[in-house]
């Protein structure tokens, strides 16, 4: 199968003339040659005995340790490697969609001999996104997992009903500075392997209703989320925390507040707490989700401001966890 590329003498001298040589003559300053002569002695005296000097000082020394070997840092994807993941989704999208008679955009990416291998009807796929892009070494080719629900038959099923399953595809792409060019027909994975071990957080105190803490979080979660009130008058100074504009909910509940350690109703100014919000949200139209917050709370005259909406939750430590967890509670509905 062929796959199109997407990018782009010298002369002789002459003879020389006798040259007449001048008559010797004596030095017209005998003195200062001798001068110069005792100078140059001294120097070249005292030359080695730095040199003896410095040998000696050397063997004095300890023997100074080799140089350790450099160690390449890692460094990330390259720009051109990053791009390969959409290129890697368009060609997947491409593929799915495409069918003997009309091949469509994956003609872009293989030869047109290779259509001959496509199916008679397209594949209804949506929601494609990049699974992972990992370099082959020394080989100027990436690995692109690209991840899409297809639409396929139940085949447990006597109504000929469809459904949708996640679905992982491998697509190599040759990376070069006059383009990228994909090296196969996407491949079928299997899916990410999942960790069933379960997660131990931090969060292992209550937080109670009617506490300075809860309130907080109760009052920055409703600016935040649904634009009720506003938000600077519960975060901390000098924080980058901006409401969600337009509000996305209508109607927010908080429903559980776990915490990393009890936090006091009188708080020292610069006392901090990390705590882990469950909330019940509505759109307008009665939609409802249940989500989680990780916050960070920072203390200021006497009472808790919000300082920062975590990027992860806190796990508990190995240590933690040795002993029976707290489990997270499950919110009521």
């Amino acid at each position: 199968m062929k796959f199109r590329k997407t990018a782009a003498a010298s002369a002789g001298p002459d003879a020389a003339a006798p040259v007449a040589q001048p008559a010797a003559q004596g030095s017209s300053w005998s003195h200062g040659r001798s001068l110069s002569q005792k100078a140059v002695t001294g120097l070249l005296y005292l030359g080695l005995a730095c040199g003896v000097l410095a040998l000696g000082m050397q063997l004095l020394l300890p023997p100074s340790k080799p140089a350790a070997a450099v160690v390449a840092a890692q460094t990330g994807l390259t720009v051109q490697q990053q791009e390969a993941g959409a290129y890697a989704t368009s060609f997947v999208g491409a593929w799915l969609g495409a069918t003997r008679q009309q091949p469509g955009a994956l003609l872009d990416y293989i030869d047109d001999s290779a259509t001959s291998l496509l199916s008679e009807q397209a594949w209804a796929y949506r929601d494609l996104s990049v699974v992972s892009i990992d370099p082959i070494e020394d080989a100027g080719t990436v690995s692109v997992v690209v991840a899409a629900n297809v639409e396929e038959y139940d085949m447990t099923s006597d109504q000929g009903t469809t459904f949708w399953p996640r679905r992982y595809f491998s697509v190599a792409v040759r990376v070069s500075d006059a383009g990228m060019t994909v090296l196969a027909l996407p491949t079928p994975v299997a899916a990410p392997a999942h960790d069933a071990s379960t997660v131990q957080l931090s969060y292992t105190k209550t937080v109670s209703p009617n506490t300075s803490a809860r309130t907080t979080v109760e009052s920055f979660l409703g600016a935040y989320l649904a634009g009720s009130g506003d938000i600077t008058r519960v975060i901390s100074p000098g924080s980058t925390i901006t409401a969600i504009n337009p509000a996305p909910y209508q109607e927010l509940k908080v429903t559980d507040v776990r915490s990393d350690r009890t936090p006091s109703d009188s708080p020292a100014n610069g006392d901090v707490v990390h705590v882990f919000a469950t909330a019940d949200v509505s759109s307008a139209t009665g939609q409802r989700l249940t989500t989680t917050y990780a916050l960070t709370l920072t203390a200021r005259d006497g009472r808790w401001e919000t300082t920062s909406v975590d990027l992860a939750p806190q796990e508990r430590s190995k240590e933690a966890t040795s002993n029976p967890a707290t489990p997270t509670p499950t919110p009521s509905h």
